[in-house]
């Protein structure tokens, strides 16, 4: 062989051996790269959880600013139970929690959200729920024997405030009303202010207002309520327990799953129970045991 054949054998050799070298080492750096994507102990993946600062005591912002409420608690309580995941709680608005979520600016969100299937197309929704929302009607007390019902407002042709139907209440309604006459009239609306509806009830415009406990108290029973006024001119009676969901991120199954079985145990062992007795005051999982009335 020719000394200059060597000489470009040997280079081309080098060439090979560089090439699979940098392959090999390429190929390395993607699956380190790809494990460290991957949640575990030893390399906790952060969750920013965001919660909305303003519903109390469901979630809202205590005196040394830090999150709290019933729905944060639980999720602390996943946390404690997820050593591969470092949970990091954002306070925002109620808007920018579904607005964030969808968008991947956070994993996953709280504000006592119950499920339809019309969210569900747009977040994901673990198997399991992390609470039960204290779900009634708001009617005038003097009417409370009338209207204090779903079979009530019925029978005696009342008239209630229209609902949204990605609201979880509409269903209810409209579960109601497959089975039962005479129904309920079921009017539906984007928005409105929850002090305005209670106005109206007030008033005589509408006889009553699908609303949850921690609204109404916060609103009529509290001194500082925005309808203070109306202490003892309405009254609040529960109607049943609604299941409540944290709001995943659609790319986010495998944190979901974790969730799932975080979630299973923490109410198994009467932890939820016990946090519902702490925030609201009564144990909202036994709503779940009697049928909406």
């Amino acid at each position: 062989m020719k000394k200059l054949d060597k000489i470009i054998i040997g280079v081309i050799a080098a060439i090979v051996v560089v090439i699979g070298g940098v392959y090999f080492l390429g190929g390395f750096g993607s699956d380190k790269k790809a494990s460290s994507d991957k949640a575990s102990t030893n390399n906790p993946k952060v969750i920013k959880v965001a919660y909305a600062t303003t519903n109390f005591p469901i979630t809202y912002q205590n005196d040394k600013k830090q999150g709290d409420g019933y729905d944060v608690a639980i999720m602390r309580e996943v946390d404690k139970r997820l050593p591969q995941y470092k949970f990091d709680y954002v306070g925002t608005s109620d808007d920018d929690v579904l607005i964030g979520v969808k968008s991947g600016k956070y994993q996953v969100g709280v504000k006592n959200v119950f499920y339809t299937a019309d969210r569900a197309k747009t977040y994901l929704f673990p198997k399991n729920y992390l609470g039960v929302s204290d779900s009634g009607f708001v009617v005038r007390t003097k009417d409370k024997d009338k209207f204090g019902g779903l079979a009530k407002l019925a029978q005696n042709n009342g008239k209630l405030v229209p609902i949204a139907p990605q609201n979880g209440q509409y269903a209810v309604i409209a579960d109601y009303n497959k089975n039962h006459n005479p129904k309920i009239k079921l009017g539906s609306a984007d928005t409105f202010v929850v002090s305005d509806a209670l106005k109206w009830v007030n008033e005589g415009r509408y006889d009553a207002f699908f609303a949850i406990r921690p609204m109404y108290e916060a609103n009529v029973e509290k001194k500082n309520g925005a309808n203070a006024d109306l202490k003892g001119k309405l009254t609040y009676v529960t109607l049943g327990g609604i299941k409540t969901y944290p709001l995943f991120n659609k790319d986010q199954k495998e944190f979901a799953a974790a969730y799932d079985k975080a979630i299973t145990k923490i109410i198994d062992s009467g932890k939820a129970a016990e946090l519902s007795e702490k925030y609201f005051g009564q144990d909202n999982f036994k709503l779940l045991n009697q049928p909406f009335k």
